[in-house]
């Protein structure tokens, strides 16, 4: 089946500018597209345009944007001390807060993923620490918690929560910037291969 050159390249340019807006949306692998549409250009191309140098470069930046994206949203959750339960309301919330946002609110998809993915670590943060015991040095632990313990109204809790929430925002926002600045290596990568 023959390619028309003009078909490849646009086509290969569409899916690198979703690459690069997906760099900085939670859940979407941008870097990483950008490495399968040149990778799929190289391929259709002959790697005549686009080589093995090329391809390994865009291949490393893939790796380290995925690494970034672990190790920022890590970093967020555990040094503004986000569990389990906040970390799966944080993708739970970030579904819903995508769909309710994009079909519902017109506040758009993206918006309604942070707000969802934000909302969603807090709620699971709050009811976990509601259900968790907590020993008198503060860290959580199998004895039974009297009333008195826990901060009246539950502001500890709502503190706890919010802080865990803030975290994983921060985390997303390290994640974001460094997956942003690997996908416009890649595209300028990519760029400069077509053009020497």
């Amino acid at each position: 089946m023959e390619f028309s050159f003009d078909l490849v390249f646009f086509l290969t340019l569409a899916a690198m500018l979703v690459g690069l807006v997906g760099s900085v949306v939670p859940g979407v692998p941008g870097v990483p597209l950008i490495f399968l549409a040149a990778l799929v250009y190289a391929y259709l191309t002959g790697f005549e345009i686009v080589g093995a140098g090329i391809l390994i470069l865009l291949g490393a930046f893939a790796v380290l944007a995925l690494a970034a994206d672990y190790i920022g949203t890590a970093y967020g959750a555990r040094k503004y001390g986000a569990s389990w339960a906040g970390t799966l309301g944080g993708a739970v919330g970030g579904i819903v807060g995508t769909l309710v946002g994009a079909l519902f609110l017109g506040i758009g998809a993206f918006f309604g993923l942070i707000l969802g993915t934000v909302g969603g670590v807090f709620l699971g943060e709050y009811l976990k620490r509601q259900r968790t015991p907590v020993s008198s040095s503060g860290t959580e632990g199998p004895r039974v918690e009297r009333a008195s313990d826990r901060p009246s109204g539950g502001s500890g809790d709502w503190q706890r929560s919010s802080r865990a929430a803030g975290g994983v925002l921060v985390g997303y926002l390290i994640s974001a910037v460094a997956q942003g600045i690997l996908a416009l290596a890649s595209l300028a990568a990519f760029v400069l291969a077509l053009i020497y």
